[in-house]
């Protein structure tokens, strides 16, 4: 039994019809791509980085953040624990300091074209254990990849801890949309707010089908204290299963959207220490 079938018979007996990736997903006009996502861009003209971002979908900084902006965040995660909530940065300065580091917002908008604001935070010190997806189909559909996000490393990681993994060049394929997805889930699970954890039935498997239809492999993220990977928002990853549930892999996961394409989030900020970030609507609390 090849996967696709293996793929129909688990799904079948979930009550669901099996699906392909371009059931869930679309061509965007090129010209509503971020600029290295476009055609007939001068690839000579680019530089190391540019070029990565282009046929990759990825970027790794080595060695990128200095230890005293992820000990001082390190000290107030250890103290307060795991903040609930995609948004602790609102209430963390230290969070801000680190994710919006000068030079790192530097190189987000030397390779999205504009300038990048965060606006979520996954503050967890164990894998997330989110399989195969692209970050693209939660958003709105007309933030079509002007996206990014990043994986910093709190520590040197452990290999069994559940590493980072991603499939290069997957940031090319077509764009996976939230719409689509929940067009084939059950009316009951496509209204809840955890629809994106509940589609991973329909997801996973179209996405896993494509990559052995490709001959894609993962590549994993073995980083060390300071390193940063940044990723594209159509790029294929998931946080791995920990070989050792037992192991700690301290690591701040934030995503940035370009703050000119997303006019659900009119309220951009300025860190003191450099750097933007969003307000959600409705948030009075005073900024710590």
């Amino acid at each position: 039994m090849n996967i696709v079938q293996s793929i129909d018979r688990v799904l079948k007996q979930r009550g669901l019809r099996s699906v392909s990736f371009d059931d869930l997903a679309e061509a965007v006009p090129d010209a509503a791509l971020p600029p290295l996502d476009r055609a007939g861009v001068d690839e000579a003209a680019l530089d190391e980085r540019q070029r990565q971002w282009r046929q990759g979908g990825y970027v790794i900084l080595e060695r990128f953040i200095p230890d005293d902006l992820i000990d001082a965040y390190c000290a107030v995660r250890a103290a307060e624990g795991e903040w609930p909530g995609p948004c602790a940065y609102l209430h963390v300065r230290e969070i801000r300091d680190l994710c919006l580091y000068p030079p790192l917002s530097a190189v987000l908008e030397h390779l999205l074209g504009a300038p990048m604001g965060m606006h979520l935070n996954l503050t967890g010190w164990k894998s997330t254990e989110r399989d195969w997806h692209q970050d693209d189909y939660l958003n709105p559909s007309f933030v079509n990849a002007h996206y990014a996000a990043a994986w910093f490393a709190l520590e040197d990681i452990h290999p069994a801890s559940g590493v980072f993994e991603y499939v290069p060049g997957t940031h090319r394929w077509p764009t996976l949309r939230g719409e689509r997805v929940r067009r084939f889930m059950r009316p009951r699970d496509a209204a809840d707010p955890n629809w994106p954890r509940l589609s991973e039935d329909l997801v996973v498997p179209a996405i896993e089908a494509r990559l052995e239809a490709t001959g894609r492999a993962p590549e994993r993220f073995l980083a060390r204290k300071g390193d940063v990977l940044i990723w594209h928002g159509k790029l294929v990853h998931r946080g791995s299963r920990p070989l050792d549930p037992r192991l700690e892999r301290r690591a701040l996961i934030t995503h940035y959207s370009s703050i000119d394409h997303r006019p659900d989030m009119p309220d951009v900020r300025e860190h003191a220490g450099g750097g933007r970030y969003f307000v959600p609507a409705g948030f009075t609390d005073r900024l710590s």
